[in-house]
């Protein structure tokens, strides 16, 4: 007994002081927390004094620098009064100084103390008469600014006129003898407004106005009570009088309830700081008992490992890391290999290996003694004493803390003989189908219900080039071309309604890697049912040859026919295109003839140049569009439209200027398209000359081309406000061979078939808009 009170004694002492500890820490935290909060308070207390301190000196410049205007304008009427005490135009000057100073409500004069004039007359004719000098309850300010000489600010008095105002008196002297007085009003709202106390006290503060009664020497308050406590006030100086200013928080007691937050949080940061300290401090007697509890859940938990290590199922061996020795097996272990617990204590991990399996399962165990590995798994065989082999599955974890030297480590051991046998017998069937997919130009996919492709025979990169088709979703369908996606997706949901019936002969087109689509007949089996499936089963044969014969055949016919039209177009292009240079001819040499003038006859000669020259060009055209009709392709380069654009304006220059016809060519500069150079010249010479040629005869014809972007291409147009064309007669014959839709004689109805039939050659779209009567518009829609 007494050596266990020795052992108790320290524990108490120990305990005792958390507590004392703790309470220590929370006065220390909070005495700290409140000189804080004490000096925070007084500073913030002398911030307000001084912002309250800068506020009334501002009040007091603005109160200061009215009343002074309102002293000048005092002033300035006494200057006025002459040697015989009158003042000329008193209403004249009167109404300047009120105009120029807003602070002023009226001006007056007051010879011998009784008021005479007064301005504005209407609002203070009341006053005239009045003796200041003789009422007693007003003559005391005013005795004053006599006796003083100089102005005396009265009030703010209720006057006899009505009206509650300052009135500033200046006294005024002729030859040494008081003369009277000149006298300002000044409204006190005015003087409230100028001072800034309203703008002011729509914050933080409240205002009091005072001003020293002269008779009973107290304070008068001029506007609402409030409590003056914690307020600041200084004393204005004026000319004369004694005004006092007064500012007072709104909230007095702001500060100190601001500062109350933080005063619970420093509370709040002691206890928690005592906490701490005391959790501190109690550590080593937790931990004692935490100790004291683990050893106890050890011997439990090692009683347990001993139960189930020798009742285990699977087999289970301790293995000395370092040496390889077999330290400790279970009864299941043993009876795997048919050994005895003392037999294979004296063993080696490596003596009942096979011994194809020892290299990898020593390298795992090296990891492993190293600290690189804390576990691994292995598949490996074992040697039984009677001499046969067994399959098992081992799983190793170490007995030893991450990071320390290796001791020893515990083996599970599962007998997996049956499995491995069943999986090669698995393998060899697996084998002789996959002999039987690869070698198959039959591509094989099984689609799950999301649209993946989770299986892919061999023959799948033979045919298409891919290694594996990676889709998410209904991707699949993005393989197929899209004319024959529709046709595929319906096959996928009547098969979903039909398990097990296939569906053949789906021909389609499916993507290859290298971006062509090869044909492909497909049969396509719901297996969704079959659980090693749990999808559809596509079968895609390649039928490209049989398809590329039936094409071959289609495009031969295409290719006559399309030849057949191309020489046809051709020989309209001739026909069109020769006779816009062969009238530029005749025009030019009619006009040549009936000129005598040699200098304009040159200039003829020059014209036919350029008209010889646009004709060569046509015909070096014309002939590549001979060698490009003997091709199914058509040539088609990068041209710069504007440049055409100017070039056909200046082969129609002629008949242009004949008809004093008005172009605006506002086709940009950077308007580039792929097409053939030929095709856009007779394009733009069969548009503008329509323009002109069906211009109206009482009106000036006009032709705008322009072009723009739409929805990514260009758009070419050629605008005119010719006769127009009936759209809802002609509409479906504008483009027509030989449709005419005037009763010109030569009008033949063939430019704006061949307009038609070269735009859609290159890939392009030509429309029309037009209302007869007012003009027409044509369009063409690059590629």
């Amino acid at each position: 007994m007494e050596r266990r009170q020795i052992v108790n004694n320290p524990s108490q002492k120990v305990w005792s002081k958390p507590l004392l500890a703790g309470a220590f820490t929370f006065l220390l935290v909070v005495i700290i927390g409140f000189i804080i909060l004490w000096q925070r308070y007084q500073i913030m207390i002398e911030t307000r004094q001084r912002e309250m301190s800068g506020i009334i000196n501002v009040v007091e410049q603005n109160i200061e620098q009215s009343l002074k205007y309102s002293y000048s304008a005092a002033l300035s009427l006494a200057l006025q009064i002459n040697e015989d005490g009158e003042i000329e135009d008193f209403d004249h000057i009167a109404s300047q100084l009120v105009d120029q100073n807003s602070n002023i409500d009226g001006i007056e004069t007051v010879p011998g103390g009784i008021i005479d004039q007064v301005y504005p007359y209407d609002q203070n004719k009341a006053a005239i008469g009045y003796n200041i000098l003789a009422d007693s309850t007003r003559n005391a300010e005013a005795q004053i600014a006599i006796e003083e000489k100089k102005m005396f600010f009265a009030g703010p008095v209720e006057l006899r006129q009505g009206g509650y105002s300052v009135i500033g008196r200046l006294p005024v002297f002729i030859k040494d003898q008081f003369w009277g007085f000149t006298a300002v009003l000044i409204d006190f709202n005015k003087i409230l407004e100028t001072s800034g106390i309203e703008q002011f006290s729509a914050g933080d503060y409240k205002f009091q106005f005072a001003k020293v009664n002269p008779d009973t020497g107290e304070e008068d308050f001029l506007l609402d009570s409030i409590q003056l406590d914690h307020s600041y006030s200084e004393e204005v100086i004026l000319p004369e009088g004694d005004w006092k200013i007064y500012i007072v928080p709104d909230k007095p007691n702001h500060i100190f309830y601001s500062l109350l937050p933080v005063s619970v949080l420093v509370l709040l940061l002691g206890l928690a700081f005592a906490f701490l300290v005391y959790r501190f401090m109690k550590q080593p007697q937790v931990l004692e008992e935490q100790v004291r509890k683990k050893s106890g859940e050890l011997a439990a938990s090692e009683l347990r490992f001993r139960t189930i290590f020798n009742q285990a199922a699977i087999g289970m061996v301790r293995v000395d890391s370092t040496t390889g020795m077999i330290l400790e097996t279970n009864k299941r272990f043993q009876e795997l290999l048919g050994y005895t617990n003392e037999e294979l204590q004296q063993m080696d991990y490596r003596m009942v290996s096979h011994p194809e399996d020892i290299t990898d399962n020593t390298q795992l165990m090296s990891k492993l003694r190293e600290n690189q590995l804390r576990e691994y798994s292995l598949q490996k065989r074992l040697k039984r004493k009677d001499g046969k082999t067994i399959w098992i599955k081992l799983n190793v974890s170490p007995l030893w803390p991450p990071g320390e030297p290796a001791t020893s480590h515990i083996a599970l051991i599962e007998d997996i003989s049956a499995q491995v046998k069943a999986k090669e017998k698995l393998e060899e069937n697996e084998k002789r189908f996959r002999s039987l997919v690869e070698n198959t130009n039959e591509i094989i996919l099984i689609i799950n219900r999301r649209g993946e492709v989770v299986y892919h025979s061999p023959s799948l990169k033979k045919v298409t080039g891919y290694d594996q088709l990676e889709t998410f979703g209904n991707e699949i369908l993005s393989f197929i071309h899209p004319v024959e996606r529709s046709v595929m997706l319906k096959k996928l949901e009547e098969s979903y309604y039909a398990e097990g019936v296939p569906f053949s002969e789906i021909i389609m087109r499916f993507k290859a890697q290298q971006g062509h689509y090869i044909w492909m007949s497909a049969t396509l089996t719901n297996m969704l049912h079959e659980k090693n499936i749990n999808g559809y089963v596509v079968n895609l044969r390649d039928i490209s040859g049989k398809k590329e014969a039936e094409l071959n055949l289609m495009k031969s016919y295409d290719f006559v026919m399309e030849q057949n039209k191309r020489l046809l177009n051709f020989a309209y292009i001739v026909s069109h295109n020769l006779r816009s240079h062969s009238s530029n001819f005749e025009s030019i040499l009619e006009l040549y003839d009936l000129e005598d003038d040699q200098e304009e006859r040159q200039n003829y000669i020059n014209l036919l140049r350029d008209v010889s020259t646009s004709l060569n060009q046509t015909l070096v055209d014309l002939n590549e569009v001979v060698s490009i009709n003997t091709n199914l392709e058509i040539k088609a380069e990068e041209i710069q439209v504007r440049e055409y654009t100017e070039k056909a304006l200046a082969v129609l220059s002629l008949q242009i200027e004949s008809m004093n016809a008005k172009i605006i060519n506002e086709v940009p500069e950077n308007m580039k398209v792929i097409f053939n150079p030929a095709y856009m010249e007779s394009i733009l010479l069969n548009f503008i000359t329509n323009a002109l040629r069906y211009s109206r005869p009482d009106t000036v014809p006009e032709v705008h081309i322009s072009a723009e972007k739409e929805k990514g291409r260009w758009v070419l147009k050629v605008c005119d406000n010719g006769i127009g064309i009936d759209l809802e007669k002609h509409k479906d014959k504008v483009f027509g061979l030989y449709k005419t839709f005037t009763d010109r004689k030569d009008s033949r109805g063939v430019g704006l078939f061949i307009t038609k039939n070269q735009v859609n050659a290159m890939g392009g779209e030509v429309g029309v808009e037009s209302t007869l009567g007012e003009g027409t518009c044509f369009k063409v829609f690059f590629k």
